[in-house]
């Protein structure tokens, strides 16, 4: 009989506590537990951060960590373009063409889309190249078709079957791309339509796809067509990633919309983790092998913009999300934040019913539950605050709900009482404020005129006015340092064209500059952030108008999306130091005034250990 040495080529050890970290196969002994353990392979999705729209019949190339979403329907039909970062989503560049169910192929920086319907164009013969920043059209397609399944890179790719319309029909037709245009090659060895297709030019799989919902899996290499092994579960419109001998399947209708995954190891196919929630229509980055892929976009029946990620690996993920915390002790908007998630200050703020109910109480969060802080000296709302739980700032704000002149005073907090701290030069409502209690910034604002442009810095005793901001507008959030900081924008001026915006100004300490554009226009947000290049915004006003549940992170370049709140709202404040990979939100309108509070956790992950017997 062979020893475990002998089989995996590691000796059993014996240890008081569990590794960090382990590779599949691989064992100890625990002394503590008296159990004998090892990292056991878990395959499973897991939910991200949502496309910041909604999309079916979409395209996708890429990989988990840089994926890209391409046109589809909303409907109607459009040329939006997301790209993927692994952890959100922001805007790519357009599409010349907007189109639904169009194939997508290639990395995230050099992908490749042909193929689909537009409004105008039933069956669509548009080629179009992407090089990380823009879409320039490519050579056309021979015949135009929607429903079309693809594979390969943008110089080496190839385009199956499809249909194409008056009347509807299936096509086998089977061309390849040299990065300039389309040669037609051999021919399936049956027409349909509603597949996917995986791999490259010369080794690829089309899988699913009508007539009916089919359980079909064929194989091209370069040449020549061939049966693989067939899909446990039939289905089309289905998403998918991977290689001929590494592929993955995901969702469909079969006819009924589907959460089955099945992989595929080049010879036959496995099913494995379910997709949370059932969709047709789906997408998925291309690239991605069995062992790590994304999907998002689809139909549930209502269009959705749901990003999950597949992993299958020894470890396991627990993705990152809003959760609630405890309530505030009273329920108020447009109140004041400072601190981080596990040791914030709710300051101030309107409290129902009715006017004038504008508070003067603080209350302090640890992490856990919030208890009440020392009473302000002035009672307002819809200020700002900066600082830390035990040296915090309170600014500007309304003290009467009369409207101007606003109050000049501010108050420092010092974890158990308030004082008077020094007037601001250009008292206002909705200001944008970050930094330290001896070294803060308040910018923007209403001056119950209009809104400003004016900044001033504050050192501990006195404000001090400095270079205007690039916008004006008030309604937004601020975060970072002195020296490193940023606000978004939310309700942008001048009087009276006022209109929500996702304008963001970064400051040096000296200079402001224009940052990445929110990817919603929205005002009354939250949010905060460590630094310049690690913020987070949430909740709001939208538009529409409606209360918002939509997060962002920012890197210092560019906004991404964040996993929705739990709750929508607008008015609420944050703990401003927080980074993005922790932030808390609480307090706000949702559509009335609530005490809700928010922690927001990024993703982790972790050995996944199992015991093992020896009997």
């Amino acid at each position: 009989m062979s020893t475990y040495r002998e089989i995996i080529g590691k000796k059993i050890k014996t240890v008081s506590s569990d590794p960090s970290t382990g590779i599949d196969g691989e064992m100890w002994y625990n002394s503590a537990t008296g159990t004998l353990r090892g990292p056991a392979l878990i395959s499973a999705w897991s939910s991200s951060s949502p496309m910041t729209t909604v999309r079916q019949y979409l395209g996708g190339a890429g990989t988990q960590s840089a994926g890209l979403s391409i046109g589809g329907s909303i409907p109607p039909h459009t040329g939006i373009t997301e790209e993927y970062n692994g952890s959100g989503w922001s805007a790519g560049g357009t599409l010349n063409v907007a189109r639904g169910w169009n194939a997508g192929c290639g990395p995230q920086t050099a992908a490749l889309t042909f193929g689909g319907e537009t409004p105008s164009v039933p069956a669509e013969d548009a080629t179009e190249e992407y090089n990380g920043t823009a879409w320039t059209n490519g050579g056309n397609l021979n015949e135009g078709n929607y429903a079309i399944m693809g594979a390969g890179i943008q110089t080496a790719a190839m385009a199956a079957g499809g249909a194409s319309d008056s009347p509807p029909t299936n096509k086998s037709t089977v061309a390849e791309y040299d990065g300039s245009s389309w040669t037609n090659v051999t021919s399936m060895p049956t027409s349909f339509s509603y597949g996917v297709g995986l791999g490259l030019q010369t080794a690829a799989n089309i899988v699913g796809g009508t007539s009916p919902s089919s359980n079909r899996n064929l194989e091209y290499d370069g040449t020549n067509w061939t049966t693989g092994g067939n899909l446990n579960t039939g289905r089309q419109g289905l998403g998918g990633s991977g290689i001929t001998t590494a592929g993955l399947v995901f969702g469909g209708t079969e006819p009924a919309r589907s959460t089955k995954t099945e992989s595929y190891d080049g010879t036959s196919w496995t099913e494995t983790g379910d997709l949370s929630t059932a969709r047709g229509g789906i997408a998925g980055a291309m690239v991605s092998p069995n062992s790590q892929s994304v999907a998002f976009g689809g139909e549930t029946p209502s269009v959705t913009g749901a990003t999950e990620e597949f992993n299958s690996s020894t470890t396991a993920y627990t993705a990152g999300a809003w959760s609630a915390g405890e309530n505030l002790g009273t329920a108020r908007r447009t109140l004041s934040g400072a601190g981080t998630q596990t040791a914030a200050l709710a300051m101030a703020g309107y409290v129902p019913p009715g006017q004038p109910g504008v508070s003067s109480a603080s209350e302090e969060y640890d992490g856990t539950s919030w208890t009440g802080g020392g009473t302000m000296g002035n009672a307002s709302y819809y200020g700002s605050g900066l600082g830390s739980q035990t040296a915090a700032v309170n600014i500007d704000g309304d003290g009467t709900v009369g409207g101007a002149p606003y109050p000049a005073a501010t108050e420092e907090y010092d974890g158990s009482s308030w004082t008077a701290g020094g007037n601001v030069n250009n008292p206002a409502f909705g200001t944008a404020s970050f930094g330290t209690l001896t070294a803060g910034v308040k910018a923007t604002g209403h001056d119950g005129t209009d809104t400003t442009t004016k900044a001033e810095e504050y050192n501990g005793t006195s404000w001090t006015e400095v270079n205007v901001t690039p916008t004006q507008g008030y309604g937004m959030m601020g975060g970072g340092t002195q020296t490193s900081g940023m606000y978004r924008m939310g309700r942008q001026g001048p009087s009276p064209s006022y209109a929500n915006t996702g304008a963001t100004s970064e400051y040096d300490g000296t200079n402001w500059t224009t940052g990445g554009t929110g990817l919603t226009g929205r005002r009354n947000t939250t949010g905060g952030g460590g630094t310049q290049a690690d913020g987070w915004a949430a909740s709001g006003y939208l538009t529409a108008p409606s209360d918002s549940n939509y997060a962002e992170s920012y890197d210092g370049t560019s906004w991404a999306t964040m996993p929705t709140l739990g709750t929508a709202r607008y008015g609420a404040a944050g703990a401003a130091q927080s980074p993005n990979s922790t932030a808390l939100i609480f307090g706000g309108m949702n559509p009335s005034v609530t005490a809700s509070t928010e922690e927001f956790t990024a993703e982790t992950t972790a050995i996944n250990i199992e015991d093992f017997t020896t009997s």
